[in-house]
């Protein structure tokens, strides 16, 4: 074997050395990329929420120790968005430790006077989550939807709508049924958190990948646009 094949083949056997965790990073952030590049946005890679400039994505998820990947910001379509996924691993009394991965997506709402702060969560989600949840949001609670009938089965047996007793008839009229059951035809597994004036889209534990990545952003949009009432019957997401 020439010299030439013998430094060939020692690179593809170290290669083949690489963990497999370094790849999957690579393969993640070449997806956060391209996707930022079809749409407009800036990819900043890592940022510290300690030392970084960057607008802290905030929410049910911010902690004061997880860690932010593949973050990236800009506009599309006249909103404000911002995108990462978020590590962060959870810790409950008298339970193991447990990592959690997300991918969040952000829009800047125009109208979010007034707006009550919920999450729609879903049955899905573990009780070592919801037991972090109620200890970071101690005032929330699950609403009781009057005229349930209204509401889909599909609706209801994926999603739970939470916020405080003082804001719960705000939640009910803002997930009303046609809303409601337009998100848990076309949304899928993501969950929603309203915040201050801002939409949180989450997916829990999913590979970043351009399908979902599109479907979050069409599904963002389309929320965001009915509740700043661009349309009083708006058209459902489109699938992506």
């Amino acid at each position: 074997m020439n010299l030439l094949g013998a430094l060939h083949k020692g690179k593809d056997a170290l290669q083949g050395l690489v963990p497999f965790k370094v790849i999957q990073s690579r393969v993640y952030k070449r997806t956060f990329q391209r996707f930022a590049s079809k749409i407009g946005l800036v990819y900043f890679g890592y940022v510290d929420q300690r030392n970084d400039e960057h607008s802290l994505i905030r929410g049910m998820t911010v902690s004061t120790k997880h860690r932010d990947n593949h973050y990236c910001i800009g506009s599309f379509e006249g909103y404000d968005i911002t995108l990462v996924e978020r590590v962060d691993t959870i810790h409950v009394p008298a339970k193991p430790p447990r990592t959690h991965r997300w991918i969040i997506m952000t829009l800047d709402l125009h109208h979010a006077v007034d707006l009550p702060h919920v999450f729609l969560g879903s049955h899905s989600h573990s009780d070592m989550f919801y037991e972090q949840f109620f200890t970071k949001y101690a005032h929330f609670s699950k609403i009781d939807l009057p005229e349930a009938n209204l509401y889909s089965q599909q609706f209801l047996k994926r999603y739970a709508l939470y916020t405080k007793a003082d804001q719960a008839l705000s939640a009910e009229r803002l997930f009303s049924p046609s809303l409601a059951n337009t998100i848990a035809e076309q949304f899928g597994s993501l969950t929603i958190e309203i915040y201050d004036g801002t939409i949180y889209l989450y997916a829990e534990y999913q590979q970043p990948s351009a399908t979902l990545l599109e479907g979050m952003l069409t599904r963002g949009l389309w929320l965001a646009r009915a509740i700043d009432g661009h349309s009083s019957s708006p058209e459902e997401p489109a699938n992506s």
